[in-house]
């Protein structure tokens, strides 16, 4: 095996553990959710090893996700969207983290010349998209879910537009997003770090 595939190996081994680490440190926020601080790492392997890496990083995410879910630690709705369809909660949790990591590497490969640009656009387009797929799966597979859980938590006859965006991810998505954006410069850093020592 090649000094570059090791080396590769080694990288993907490394952010796997740091999403697996990270996503253990559950952050509740209002409206049942959680925060998720793992989209940094998928993000770095993005750019740093292509597209193929950031979905599997992103797919690596997803199994973490899927498993607090399972054990109740991901937050009341997810533990509601279990209980009503198991099947199509580990498709959206799978699905958000692939696509994000996907779409992120995609962005930073087409944008490989410019690439400050390139890993900004990468950084936000990771936790619209994780959010994004998730907002479509409630939307779509579990709405009667969400409408039950905003019965529960007092918010009864709220427009489930609103619900959806503002109360259950609107938080969340601003933090993700805000961290996502502040981190780019050091996502640039160490890209820049380790594409010096290959």
């Amino acid at each position: 095996m090649s000094h570059a595939k090791i080396l590769k190996l080694v990288q993907m081994a490394l952010l796997c553990a740091l999403i697996i680490v990270l996503q253990q440190i559950v952050i509740p926020l209002p409206g049942g959710l959680t925060l998720s601080l793992v989209l940094i790492p998928i993000v770095v392997g993005a750019v740093l090893l292509g597209p193929s890496a950031g979905a599997i990083l992103g797919g690596v995410f997803g199994l973490v996700v899927t498993s607090l879910v399972i054990t109740g630690r991901a937050g009341e709705l997810s533990t509601m969207m279990w209980i009503a369809n198991p099947v199509m909660t580990v498709v959206i949790c799978l699905l958000k983290g692939i696509a994000a990591g996907l779409i992120a590497g995609l962005i930073a490969k087409a944008l490989a010349k410019k690439k400050y640009l390139g890993i900004v656009l990468a950084a936000a387009a990771a936790p619209i998209v994780n959010t994004g797929i998730f907002l479509l799966g409630l939307f779509t597979c579990f709405y009667g879910v969400m409408q039950e859980f905003a019965d529960k938590i007092g918010m009864a006859g709220t427009s489930m537009i609103y619900f959806a965006v503002v109360v259950l991810v609107g938080v969340n998505f601003l933090v993700e997003f805000a961290v996502d954006l502040v981190c780019s410069p050091a996502i640039v850093r160490v890209v820049d770090a380790v594409r010096k020592n290959k």
